[in-house]
């Protein structure tokens, strides 16, 4: 009878050793939609004064797998500024947290996609705060600006 006890105790490693593969990773196109930016020289402007909105996150499964991401956290030099669950991931970073100068700005969020491991992402860009608008790259306008990135960990 203890040998029977001892078998059932092993069943459950039995399964946890037939998990599915942790490095099938999802392979997905993100476009991350910023309003009140101008993005020049690899990196976004933004007038002093002004909140840094994030209209949307969107996510596009590659190889024909729907992908959709979890909540978003938003970082502003390596500080949680705000966390949400809502489709279509907006928010907003208050002027108050942006003074003049350069900021590291991240989003990150889980990525999901049908029969891939879940994986983690984290999408960022420097953003310089400027006086004024004369401060800005000739000849741009603050506006939308839609970042667009691919995670595939094949590449």
């Amino acid at each position: 009878m203890k040998k029977l006890l001892y078998l059932l105790l092993l069943l459950p490693l039995g399964f946890m050793a037939s998990c599915s593969d942790d490095d099938d990773l999802p392979s997905v196109n993100v476009a991350v939609t910023i309003d009140n930016v101008v993005s020049a020289n690899d990196q976004l402007y933004i007038v002093s004064g002004e909140p840094l909105k994030v209209q949307s996150i969107a996510v596009e499964g590659l190889g024909g797998k729907a992908a959709a991401i979890s909540g978003v956290n938003y970082i502003l030099d390596h500080v949680g500024m705000g966390y949400t669950i809502v489709v279509p991931f907006g928010g907003e970073i208050n002027p108050v947290y942006l003074p003049v100068g350069k900021h590291l700005f991240t989003l990150s969020f889980d990525v999901l996609q049908v029969d891939k491991s879940i994986a983690y992402a984290q999408l960022s860009n420097i953003v310089t705060v400027v006086p004024a608008a004369e401060d800005l790259p000739e000849g741009t306008t603050p506006g939308p600006v839609t970042l667009k990135y691919t995670l595939n960990p094949k590449q």
